[in-house]
């Protein structure tokens, strides 16, 4: 787990034991052997929690079990250590810190990933400002939440507010990386939907057309990310009383999903 990681500690204290464990878990989950990664963690914790309760490493282990946690699909357990992290460096740390917002970001993928969009958003936008003011406006990380924030409001329907956070999203990702980028091509789909959604039809139909490029181009003709994009393009289009280039779309679409399920 590329993501995992140890945040700052307390120094000049005894603490070599905690290290230990921590290297050996981290080590574990590496490998993918997350359930011999959480043992470790635990013993981890147990051996932060000497130095009390409000320890600075009480929370970095805390934030990487919830990581493990996260990885096995345990929303729940992830949510819950991750709120203890928070709570823990937070006091430690500052309300700004980087650390504190590492752990914002944590807590809103796996509220996300639960479905709990609006009880997400407010650690994204506090994400969003640790990242914005330690890594710059313009940082891939800080491109990261806004596309959470941007799709979080496109799936409550909150158009308006969608708009701003997507566009700002794709911008980043394309003066960073380029058009071709599988990030990208996601940034450009939310948007388009968003646009398609506001009826603002002539800034979406370039968008989707770009979103389907990229992803034919990065992913394969015959990916289903791709026929996403075809079909809900292809449902604008119609609406826009394009019926020729609505089903030219669609029928790449369509083959795209028989390929689809003979493969399965």
């Amino acid at each position: 787990m590329a993501s995992l990681c140890l945040l700052r500690a307390q120094t000049g204290e005894p603490d070599e034991a905690w290290k230990n464990l921590v290297m050996q878990a981290l080590s574990a989950s590496s490998a993918n052997d997350y359930q011999k990664s959480e043992q470790i963690f635990q013993k981890a914790l147990h051996e932060a929690e000497r130095f009390g309760a409000g320890d600075p490493r009480v929370g970095a282990t805390l934030n990487s079990l919830g990581l493990v946690y996260k990885a096995e699909k345990r929303h729940a357990e992830a949510e819950a250590a991750f709120r203890r992290a928070l709570a823990v460096l937070e006091k430690a740390y500052g309300r700004e810190s980087i650390d504190v917002a590492n752990i914002d970001y944590n807590l809103a993928t796996v509220l996300a990933d639960q479905g709990k969009l609006p009880s997400a958003l407010p650690f994204l936008e506090n994400s969003l400002i640790g990242y914005q003011s330690h890594l710059g406006p313009q940082s891939l990380k800080a491109a990261d939440v806004l596309c959470m924030i941007g799709d979080a409001r496109r799936l409550t329907r909150d158009w308006a507010r969608a708009e701003a956070p997507l566009k700002q999203c794709a911008e980043i990702r394309e003066a960073s990386g380029g058009i071709y980028s599988t990030e990208l091509s996601d940034a450009l789909f939310s948007l388009a939907i968003v646009y398609q959604n506001q009826g603002k039809f002539a800034l979406a139909d370039p968008r989707f057309h770009l979103a389907e490029k990229i992803r034919e181009k990065m992913q394969g003709i015959m990916s289903p990310g791709f026929a996403d994009v075809l079909e809900a393009h292809a449902a604008m289009l119609r609406s826009m009383g394009r019926e020729a280039d609505a089903n030219k779309d669609a029928s790449l679409a369509t083959a795209i999903r028989r390929n689809e399920r003979k493969e399965r």
